[in-house]
């Protein structure tokens, strides 16, 4: 059965978005939300047959600002704009993801502060309901307004272009026929109204914060295994645990490590080999605090851009004016957005020193490089590939915000290359699920080298899972093919535990 949800153009909250997306939902209208957009509606038409030039409403936009639109041409320009703005390339955005597109847009529109046509809006709640969802190209903002993207669902909403529906692709024509709608006629401030905002980019960023939780749980669930492998030191936790302000990243960190090592060995008082561990290890709840802080800190902005508006111009309701804006600016996104990738990367690189130490015979007192025998190699040139993907990692962080050019004959002459930044994003979390693949597999192995008896409850159910995966090695084996299996289970969400023992909590 379906959930039902009412859009009011102010609530909207990210779990709603991921779920909407993901699952069945009939969306209502809030009726006083509906009045708004009318109000707004009969201020745009009152505006288009004054004589105030206003941007992208009776002139052409970006350089042609200069150029005046007469009456009886506001349908044409509208259908033009979205024409010229399909610059889009590359890869399709997937669907789930530009469903998702489709509800931040609607939600957007029901503020009052676009002042688009309401046939609009009740054709995009169809497409949600129906579940038609356009079919767009990912490749073309900087950052300043995901213009060539949202262009594709101009023109699905005037009944061209192609949309995702039942599994198939399909020419937009030939399903609105199907359902009987009726393409909208694009009016006075349509066209701009529809491409001028960061849906896609408010979208991407929904999913990215989704990923980094569950990478985040993912990885603090193998460290814990890891940290039993080599008889860990887990004073830094209880320290943090203990000091931490309420709330804190230390705090929350700490906490869900000794969660996972609930009833672990650790736990006991007995005499370790190290007082203290290497700083991959000792430093760890501290490193992922960070993460934990700037992942709060994204959180809240996103979430905050989904209550405001991102036009331009933009419709005063209280006023009755229209007024040219900066609402599309990206910078606090992109700006926290890089910080995360930053603090990514210092984790993926403490993951890697962990992967070694534990090859290390040195440090664990355990045989070289986890061989259970003299005839195998172990996982040493495993080593390689985890460096490999580290130093990918390191250099995807690069900044990448302050590399912009003027365009438009310089009118456009800044720009936060924010969805850049969202795909650096991707691809710095596919990198560090292969990491946290060969970490486990290490850990795994050197359990069962050590032969540990009591391992916490979240870390023996992760064990338990890794050894339907992969046996415990006693000869050389193909690890390119066990690691590929563990990190399909990472990135696949399907390992099972971090939903048990609670996901990180931002």
């Amino acid at each position: 059965m379906a959930h039902k949800i009412i859009l009011t153009g102010f609530d909207l909250q990210i779990v709603d978005v991921l779920r909407i997306a993901r699952e069945d939902y009939v969306i209502e209208l809030d009726s006083k939300s509906m009045q708004n957009v009318r109000k707004a509606r009969q201020i745009v038409l009152k505006k288009a047959n004054g004589t105030e030039r206003i941007y992208g409403l009776n002139t052409g936009v970006g350089q042609n600002k200069d150029q005046l639109i007469a009456l009886d041409s506001f349908e044409n320009f509208n259908r033009n704009l979205i024409y010229s703005h399909l610059v889009a390339i590359g890869e399709l955005v997937p669907e789930v993801q530009a469903r998702a597109v489709v509800l931040i847009k609607l939600h957007s529109f029901l503020r009052g502060n676009a002042g688009v046509g309401e046939e609009i809006i009740f054709l995009l709640k169809e497409l949600l309901n129906r579940h038609i969802t356009p079919v767009m190209k990912a490749t073309s903002s900087i950052g300043e307004a995901d213009l060539g993207t949202l262009a594709f669902l101009g023109l699905v909403l005037m009944g061209e272009g192609e949309v995702y529906y039942q599994g198939r692709i399909l020419k937009t024509a030939e399903v609105f026929e199907k359902e009987d709608l009726k393409a909208v006629v694009l009016g006075v401030k349509d066209g701009l109204s529809i491409v001028s905002s960061n849906a896609y980019s408010q979208a991407l960023s929904i999913f990215a914060i989704d990923e980094m939780r569950r990478l985040l749980s993912n990885m603090e669930l193998i460290y814990s295994l890891t940290l039993e492998a080599v008889d860990g030191n887990i004073t830094p936790f209880l320290y943090y645990r203990k000091t931490a302000p309420e709330g804190s990243g230390y705090r929350l960190a700490a906490e869900k490590i000794l969660t996972n090592l609930t009833d672990s060995y650790l736990l006991e008082n007995h005499q370790r080999k190290s007082m203290q561990d290497p700083l991959s290890f000792r430093n760890f709840p501290s490193v992922v605090a960070s993460l934990y802080d700037a992942l709060a800190y994204l959180s809240t902005i996103v979430s905050t851009n989904l209550t405001v508006s991102d036009e331009n111009p933009y419709v005063d309701l209280e006023r009755e004016e229209i007024l040219s804006t900066s609402n599309y600016d990206t910078t606090s996104v992109a700006l926290a957005l890089e910080m995360v990738n930053t603090a990514l990367s210092q984790l993926a690189r403490m993951s890697v020193f962990r992967i070694i130490k534990l090859g290390d015979s040195s440090f664990t007192d355990l045989p070289r490089f986890l061989a259970a025998n003299e005839q195998m190699l172990g996982f040493q040139t495993l080593q390689k590939t985890a460096v490999r993907l580290e130093v990918q990692i390191n250099d995807l962080t690069n900044t990448t915000i302050n590399n912009f050019y003027p365009i438009s004959s310089g009118i456009e002459d800044y720009a936060t290359n924010l969805l850049l930044i969202l795909s650096k994003n991707a691809q710095i979390l596919s990198y560090f699920n292969y990491i946290l693949a060969i970490e486990g597999l290490s850990a795994a192995q050197a359990i069962d080298l050590r032969h540990v008896k009591r391992l916490g409850a979240a870390s023996q159910q992760l064990y338990s899972k890794f050894r339907t995966l992969v046996p415990f090695l006693d000869r050389d084996y193909n690890l390119s093919e066990l690691v590929e299996k563990i990190a399909s289970e990472l990135i696949g969400n399907t390992l099972g535990i971090a939903a048990s023992f609670g996901a990180a909590q931002l």
